[in-house]
């Protein structure tokens, strides 16, 4: 039976159609818009242009699930973007009245749980290696690193960087490396240990990256999970990139369509991870949080 779920994020509204099989996600479809609900800072109300933006990517998205015969609601979750705002509880309201649908506001443990399990369900077809997996998410608010402890369970931290925060100038790059230090905590010993990690990333900044590198004309899920992307490509796009207006940069790679002005933002986020966590590399999976409210969908639980 397919099901769906929707993440509503600080620069973007994506949906996954799928269907629940063997521990993974068998996708049927997906889609994504373009809405910057996160264009504010931590603690105002969001803008009134980002919330009009979102509930019509909603509506959108609603008529998708109805033309590829979804009859469940979908499992919609929003991110820091909503979370962090002064009116996040409105926002979930105006949802409930515009669509019948019930948002989550997830706490950031929540989604880190959940972008952990929709990432590692697809370890197997992933690039192999020693070393424990650890998952990257960074979105537009907030940047994740979730890992398995020692004794067995998940634990993930999250801090308020991401590549729209930054763009906006809410952090400052001269900021980043302190700010990405927090996230350490969450590893064993609370520092790097080169080679003992294998650094599974998620979230649009990454796999975009991956889907330009792979030279495909149009984004494709298949094109973009597995592929290593190494420090050394990171830090030539950005090079490349960063003296094109987003109009140029728009004109060479039209996949950045939506990501052309914050995507220098995502680069120098991974590329201060990079020297933060001594990774010369990151494996891109396009399964992530969406999977995991899937999954945990099908399981019935609650993370």
């Amino acid at each position: 039976m397919l099901q769906a779920a929707i993440d509503i994020g600080s620069n973007t509204v994506r949906l996954l159609i799928g269907e629940v099989a063997g521990g993974q996600v068998a996708v049927h479809s997906q889609a994504l818009i373009t809405t910057r609900l996160g264009n504010t800072r931590v603690g105002e109300r969001l803008s009134a242009e980002g919330r009009e933006k979102t509930i019509a990517a909603l509506q959108v998205f609603q008529e998708r699930l109805a033309a590829a015969g979804v009859s469940e609601p979908p499992q919609v979750a929003a991110t820091s973007a909503v979370r962090e705002a002064a009116d996040g509880a409105d926002f979930q309201q105006e949802v409930w009245q515009k669509l019948g649908w019930r948002l989550e506001i997830l706490p950031g443990e929540a989604e880190a749980a959940c972008s952990y399990c929709g990432a590692a369900s697809v370890l197997a077809g992933l690039a192999g290696g020693p070393g424990e997996p650890v998952i990257i998410d960074v979105g537009g608010g907030s940047t994740e690193l979730i890992c398995r402890q020692a004794d067995g369970r998940v634990a993930g931290r999250s801090v308020k960087v991401g590549a729209v925060r930054l763009f906006n100038g809410e952090v400052q790059p001269a900021e980043l490396q302190d700010k990405l230090a927090a996230l350490l905590a969450v590893l064993p010993g609370g520092r790097p240990q080169p080679g003992a990690y294998r650094f599974i990333s998620v979230g649009g900044t990454i796999t975009l990256v991956a889907a330009l590198l792979a030279g495909v004309a149009e984004y494709r899920r298949e094109a973009v999970s597995g592929r290593i992307v190494s420090r050394e490509e990171l830090a030539g796009l950005r090079a490349e990139l960063q003296p094109l207006s987003p109009a140029q940069r728009l004109q060479k790679y039209p996949l950045l369509q939506g990501r052309e002005d914050i995507i220098i933002a995502g680069l120098s986020i991974y590329l201060a991870l990079a020297d933060l966590l001594a990774a010369s590399e990151f494996i891109a999976s396009d399964a992530g949080l969406l999977d995991g409210l899937l999954l945990r969908g099908a399981k019935n639980e609650r993370y």
